[in-house]
């Protein structure tokens, strides 16, 4: 009787676990993700992000006059952990032509989200929520269905560009450079 109730008890805790780590907002019975996301040429939505760099605030206008990526992630999503390495290789590639770069963690624990950042080498700027997607202002502004959600925001403020897929997103920035 023990351990079936012990086999119970970890099948829920299973299941919990892969909730908390599923990347979607919602529900799964979005056909396509990229299909939700802002309309190229939609005017980005302004926020404040608090980071290292920035403790009392900057707003994503403050960094107009070039390209901006912005992933929105969290730290315990498996699709956005699977995405660090090529997310390092893009900064690493276009942030010395001037792409700036901006994380948008969906994370509530602020510990975690932050030792990820550091384990991982995480370079560029970090905001973190510090609340979930659902509870999010900015996710709301931004339709944000699925983590990780890569926009690309114009010189003049404005979204050039956005996707789910960390490679299309890719050559999107190839083809911005040429």
């Amino acid at each position: 009787m023990k351990t079936i109730r012990s086999r119970i008890i970890a099948a829920m805790l299973a299941a919990v676990a892969l909730c908390l780590s599923a990347c979607t907002f919602g529900g799964d019975d979005e056909p396509d993700y990229d299909a939700t996301t802002l309309a190229v040429g939609t005017t980005a939505p302004v926020f404040t992000m608090y980071t290292d760099e920035y403790p009392d605030g900057i707003s994503l206008a403050q960094l107009r006059g070039g390209y901006v990526l912005v992933e929105f992630w969290r730290s315990g999503c498996r699709d956005c952990q699977a995405v660090t390495e090529r997310m390092k290789e893009l900064h690493d590639t276009y942030a010395p032509q001037g792409i700036t770069f901006v994380g948008v963690s969906f994370d509530t624990d602020v510990d975690a989200w932050r030792t990820y950042v550091e384990d991982n080498g995480l370079d560029w700027m970090q905001h973190c929520e510090q609340k979930s997607a659902s509870e999010s202002a900015v996710a709301a502004a931004y339709n944000i269905r699925w983590v990780p959600t890569f926009y690309l925001i114009d010189p003049e403020g404005n979204v050039a560009f956005a996707t789910i897929s960390i490679e299309k997103m890719a050559d999107e920035l190839r083809v911005k450079s040429e």
